[in-house]
This record gives structure tokens, C-alpha cells and sequence, in this order.
């Protein structure tokens, strides 16, 4: 059996929403996402698309590389 590769991203958004107390129905009414893809952004290895990316990270006044962070090998 293979074993499946460690993700190639980490997902720092829900840390960082954490933080900041914000909650993901918050997030959704400020970057206008469906719920239903936020979601899906909750898992350790979300990797969104760089349109969203870009949208959540304009949401929350950070650059996308504050809250996707590529794994070191």
C-alpha cells in the first residue's frame, strides 16, 4: 500500500482566525465566499485557489503567506 505524501501547504487560517476571535460565519459575510467553501478551508492541508486565497487574506489584512504556509521538505 502507498502512503499517501504529507500535504504541501499548511493551513494557518483557522489559527489565525482563532487569534483574532473571529468567527468563520464572519469571515464568510466579509469576503462574500459561500459557507460551504469555507468548509472545506477548515481541513490542515486546505490549499484554496489564489483568487480566494487573495480574498480571505484582503478580508483579513494579511498577505496569503501569512496563512498558507508551504512545508519544508
Amino acid at each position: 500500500m502507498m502512503r499517501r505524501p504529507p500535504p504541501a501547504v499548511v493551513n494557518r487560517l483557522p489559527l489565525l482566525l482563532a487569534r483574532r476571535g473571529m468567527s468563520w460565519g464572519e469571515l464568510a459575510r466579509r469576503t462574500l465566499l459561500a459557507p460551504r467553501l469555507l468548509a472545506r478551508l477548515r481541513a490542515p492541508a486546505a490549499n484554496p485557489r489564489l483568487v480566494v486565497a487573495e480574498r480571505i487574506a484582503a478580508a483579513l489584512d494579511l498577505p496569503v503567506e501569512a496563512l498558507w504556509v508551504q512545508r519544508r521538505p
